[in-house]
């Protein structure tokens, strides 16, 4: 099968929830014999499979990035036929489905999210204790009836109408499609996350604390991910002083970065907390399970909003098991179930900094609980959410169809 992969795939130093989905999705359907081509800006191990066919664009502003990225894929696409499109950006999937039906078999689009939801989410997440201030009265007081919003809302349900299937990451996002979008639901495949396990395994803690500098004797907190509002970091902070009551030696790893960071630091300091935080900022995606081997307990505290509404289908869930660690997590579709399905972890109330305490401090409280619920976990994510399956389901869905086309 001849896929076109239309979405730029950045090196992964740079990685996200986001970027590390492209990679591991590009090099997990390279195993199934397909031809993949994809466009890179910066290097890409990616370009080294024998399967992929990488096509680079050079450095430079985002407009000129946007500008040579275009004109590649058109100039691929006048000169070469695919099998398959397949793309997680609207805009690709709005423009394939105008100018490039002739050139490919399927446009497959898949939906990590409902993109509206994320942006109003940015915008009206709180700044702590800003109430104070006298609120700046907006040009748009509605951003979601302005211009620019229609439009993309218009280049949205374009491209999943231009679509053949749709991928979709959560049974919650499946929902909204057919409710909000008028999607039929036979349209719309549900596959999950998952975690590369040849990376992600659990790994000796020592030597781990070893190598990243950290006391080989206190007691480590995780989080991993994008400093984004639905996070929920700002709970783990707040519930850090009702732990260090009990445990004053803990400390707590936030492992990323993003807008959220500075009010986290600043929140850090107000509670008087902030030597018991490290910040570590961007780390490298082959460098991220040591700091989960590196700890005792992981966490996800998610917020309600947004989440609540599709559900997760979180990455840094299935790598905190795949380390072998428990973890402590909000109760939202996606992450409660998948708990009690592997029983690797606790799963408390969401934006509930006391209950995110109560789950921690159990644990700490209890090292053997910790091992039988981080086995259990890693047994679990290895059978069910490895990146090789949650390929193969895509792969299946990509493949449907064509063989009675030929």
């Amino acid at each position: 099968m001849k896929m076109l992969f239309l979405d730029m795939v950045w090196p992964l130093s740079l990685a996200d929830g986001s970027l590390i989905h492209r990679h591991e999705l590009v090099s997990n359907l390279a195993r199934f014999d397909n031809e993949i081509h994809i466009f890179t800006a910066g290097r890409s191990s990616l370009s080294n499979l024998d399967n992929v066919r990488s096509y680079h664009i050079p450095p430079g502003s985002f407009l000129s990035l946007t500008v040579n990225y275009f004109s590649s894929s058109i100039s691929l696409l006048g000169s070469e036929t695919f099998d398959v499109l397949y793309t997680r950006n609207p805009n690709f999937g709005f423009l394939a489905g105008l100018f490039c039906k002739t050139r490919c078999k399927k446009i497959i689009y898949e939906l990590n999210g409902i993109p509206e939801d994320e942006k109003n989410l940015f915008r009206t997440k709180y700044k702590r204790d800003k109430s104070s201030e006298p609120e700046k009265k907006s040009n748009f007081p509605n951003p979601y009836f302005s211009a620019h919003a229609r439009l993309k809302l218009f280049i949205l349900k374009k491209a999943l109408e231009f679509s053949d299937r749709i991928i979709a990451v959560t049974p919650g996002i499946k929902t909204s499609l057919e409710k909000a979008y008028n999607i039929p639901g036979e349209k719309i495949v549900v596959v999950s996350n998952g975690a590369n396990t040849s990376l992600f395994k659990p790994l000796e803690q020592e030597a781990c604390r070893k190598t990243l500098g950290l006391d080989l004797e206190f007691p480590y907190v995780c989080f991993v991910g994008n400093l984004a509002p639905w996070q929920g970091v700002e709970y783990l902070v707040q519930a850090a002083p009702s732990i260090l009551s009990r445990f004053p030696e803990c400390r707590f790893l936030i492992v990323g970065d993003g807008v959220m960071k500075y009010d986290l630091l600043e929140l850090c300091l107000e509670l008087g907390v902030e030597d018991r935080f490290i910040f570590t900022g961007v780390v490298a995606y082959d460098r991220v399970p040591l700091y989960i081997n590196a700890s005792d307990i992981c966490t996800a505290p998610f917020i309600f909003a947004r989440n609540s509404k599709i559900g997760l289908s979180p990455l840094k869930l299935y790598e905190y098991m795949a380390c072998g660690k428990p973890v402590i997590a909000s109760g939202i579709s996606g992450v409660s179930n998948v708990l009690e399905a592997s029983g690797g972890g606790i799963h408390v109330p969401p934006e509930n900094p006391a209950a995110l305490a109560e789950g921690i401090l159990k644990l700490l409280e209890n090292p053997e609980l910790r091992v039988k619920l981080g086995s259990k976990g890693l047994n679990y994510v290895t059978e069910n959410y490895s990146w090789y399956s949650v390929a193969k389901k895509v792969n299946e869905v990509c493949k449907s169809g064509l063989e009675t086309e030929n």
